[in-house]
């Protein structure tokens, strides 16, 4: 059964690594887009699978953000990057058919590396229970209606059911399936990290975590609290939430007692469907064995019994009362130098159960954080690990030593699940032997390196764009910006398609004699997109706003006339643009504007002193302090546009002007162009850029 599952997802699959990767990409930004339209069936799965509405709505926004299109595009980015030789490139392979085995009490959460797999172009075998929903909801539902929209088959990535042992077996056997990527606990993963490199399969595993989370003296102790208590999400099942708390004596019975308080308060999900976090335990067996060890090595805080599903204290009851436990590190062999608290199952062993121990330290500050620094190197896990502190030298040297975690958080919440690193893997248990952070991209491809052009190289593997449209008709090229859902907005991937595309046109010079830029939909471009912005520190957005700004500057050197086409909003970036050509034809309700002062920060590409050049000094202060949007009537007042149509003309006038430019000889458009540039204008695009990046450094101070 496996084998003829695997034969159908392989043929898919042959197709499915030929397809360029940026139409890879446009099928799986629909899959996503689907996915959140179904944000409630969705949730609906993650109930099913026990969680209460309050973690479902959680686990649910970290599902969603896997199909998102910023991070899906960062993640198309990543599989082919450049070097410092133009002609060199590193690409990212599929591996071919990947299994991806996750565990039966959390299957829809741990289906979220679909969407890189197949990014990669691979095809994916996935095992879910009969019963479950989430995986198939994302799956065949989102995904598989996506490839089959776009004309390929939705055989490449199929759910099959069953016990994991007997389907690895299959696998094991299989001379299909490439790669193995295993969600288990440890003596699981050992096994099946031996079986599969004996049959020559890559092996990829994510394993347990059972990590620390440190509080030194001086941290926000409210967001340490709230960072603490997510560590009884789902009964502590998840690996991602903090298992074990580090902290300072300074700060511990203020830290326990907050931390027990909130314990006291949490609910079961069948006592509170909506903001319930304790789920029946997966083995209850393993909270009556670490209860007693609890005994033995400290005191009880708070907890320390089983309760029925009410809440209600029951000896036979299926779920744990949240449990503090308080530790003094140097009763566990500090003095000697043998920390045998690592050996304790408290910390040897994955908690999963809802009982987490709080460790205080005695001796100085130095002291201090060298033995927590010794007690998370030395806890056999490295999932991740959170620091909270206001002391920037305590920060540093907790980033330098605490080597052996996957992922490193300061006065950050300790289950975090950051926008572009992977929250998945790490040294030790969590990712198997050899194991690191897995971004699944990456692990279920492999490096090659391309000695060739660039223009051969995006031709071969990225493909055509679809955020940039060029077409020459006549020697006419019409550049046009293809994102009408955001106005045309300008994030990454739209300035880097428009950036080949120019590059292109630089090129096909001499063959055009006329271009026209223009924006898909109801405007021509918003400017930069602010949410893409607001991922970005000042260093990324100022590289991002030069690289921009070169792409104008290329655009506006071209031997040929330019127009831009305006309809709708033409503001901020988009304006500059505009400005950046030497004509602009717009509609009767199109609306410019810089609005760039109202959100704190400045122009990039030199429009204060292009706009200052064009219409004065005063009305540019105007538009540029005040930040308001005007009229087409207002600016062809001021002399800032070539001509203003009615709406339903706009297009025949594009037409009317492209016929003209293209009957000009081409010798006197290229001199005159020449001749006009030499005229020149204040070129402030520098400053502006400046001031924009030690703006936006400003902005990032004040949001974290």
């Amino acid at each position: 059964m496996l084998e003829d599952v695997a034969r159908s997802v392989e043929a898919a699959a042959g197709c499915w690594r030929a397809v360029p990767i940026r139409d890879r990409l446009k099928v799986l930004r629909r899959a996503g887009a689907t996915l959140r339209k179904n944000r409630e069936a969705l949730l609906d799965c993650l109930r099913a699978d026990g969680l209460s509405t309050a973690l479902a709505e959680y686990y649910g926004a970290w599902i969603l953000r896997q199909g998102e299109a910023d991070l899906l595009e960062h993640t198309a980015t990543e599989l082919l990057r450049s070097t410092p030789s133009s002609s060199e490139v590193l690409v990212r392979r599929p591996d071919g058919v990947v299994a991806l085995i996750t565990p039966g009490n959390s299957p829809t959460i741990n289906s979220a590396p679909l969407f890189s797999m197949l990014l990669a172009g691979n095809g994916v075998i996935m095992r879910a229970p009969g019963h479950d929903g989430g995986v198939r909801l994302i799956a065949s539902e989102c995904i598989g209606t996506a490839l089959e929209d776009a004309g390929y088959s939705a055989k490449l990535v199929q759910v099959v059911t069953g016990r994991s042992r007997p389907l690895l077996e299959a696998i094991y056997s299989s001379d299909v399936v490439d790669t193995i990527v295993f969600f288990g606990n440890a003596i699981a993963g050992q096994s099946v990290a031996e079986r599969g490199h004996a049959v020559g399969k890559k092996v990829v595993l994510e394993l347990e975590g059972s990590d620390c989370m440190v509080v030194w003296s001086d941290a926000d102790l409210e967001g340490a609290l709230d960072s603490a208590i997510r560590g009884f999400d789902f009964s502590t099942q998840p690996c991602p939430i903090p298992k074990h708390f580090l902290v300072h004596p300074a700060i511990a019975s203020d830290f326990v007692r907050g931390l027990c308080q909130r314990a006291s308060a949490l609910q079961t999900v069948e006592a509170d469907p909506e903001r319930g976090s304790l789920v029946p335990l997966f083995r209850p067996e393993k909270f009556d064995l670490l209860l007693a060890e609890a005994r033995r090595r400290g005191e009880i805080a708070t907890g320390g019994h089983r309760v029925d599903a009410s809440g209600q204290p029951s000896e036979t009851g299926s779920y744990g009362a949240p449990t503090v436990v308080m530790l003094d590190h140097h009763l566990a062999g500090h003095d000697t130098g043998h920390d045998d608290l690592l050996e304790s199952p408290l910390f040897c062993e994955e908690i999963n159960v809802p009982i987490l121990p709080v460790v205080s330290y005695a001796g100085d500050d130095a002291a201090i954080l060298d033995a927590m620094l010794r007690t998370i190197n030395g806890i056999p896990f490295g999932l991740r690990t959170s620091l909270w502190t206001r002391d920037d030298a305590v920060a540093t040297t907790f980033v330098r030593a605490a080597k052996d975690v996957g992922l490193i958080m300061i006065n950050r919440d300790h289950a975090h699940h950051p926008s572009y690193l992977s929250p998945w893997g790490g040294p030790k248990r969590s990712g198997g032997p050899h194991g690191e952070s897995h971004l699944f991209w990456q692990k279920t491809s492999h490096l090659q390196g391309v000695v060739a052009s660039p223009a051969i190289v995006r031709a071969a593997l990225l493909g055509a764009g679809d955020k940039v449209e060029l077409e020459i008709v006549d020697e006419v090229a019409w550049l046009t910006l293809n994102r009408p859902e955001r106005h045309n907005a300008v994030d990454r991937g739209l300035a880097e398609e428009l950036s080949e595309a120019v590059d292109q046109l630089v090129v096909d010079a001499a063959q055009i004699r006329a271009l026209v830029l223009r924006g898909a939909g109801p405007s021509f471009c918003s400017g930069a997109d602010l949410k893409m912005l607001r991922h970005l520190d000042a260093k990324a957005a100022r590289r991002f706003m030069q690289d921009v700004t070169w792409t104008l500057r290329q655009l506006e050197r071209l031997p040929v006339p330019s127009l831009a086409l305006v309809r709708g909003f033409c503001v901020g970036g988009g304006f500059e643009f505009a400005l950046h050509c030497d004509a602009i034809l717009a509609s009767e309700s199109a609306e410019f504007g810089l609005p760039e002062v109202r959100h704190g920060l400045t122009t990039t590409a030199g429009a204060v002193g292009r706009l200052a050049r064009a219409v004065g000094k005063h009305r540019a202060t105007e538009w540029l302090l005040s930040g308001e949007r005007f009229d087409a009537a207002t600016a062809h007042a001021a002399g800032l546009l070539t001509a203003v149509v009615p709406d339903d003309e706009l297009d025949a006038a594009a037409t009317r002007w492209s016929a003209r430019a293209r009957a000009l000889p081409r010798a006197g458009v290229t001199a005159t162009k020449r001749l006009l540039a030499g005229l020149g204008h204040p070129d402030t695009w520098l400053p502006e850029l400046e001031a924009f990046a030690a703006l936006k450094t400003d902005l990032d101070g004040e949001s974290t």
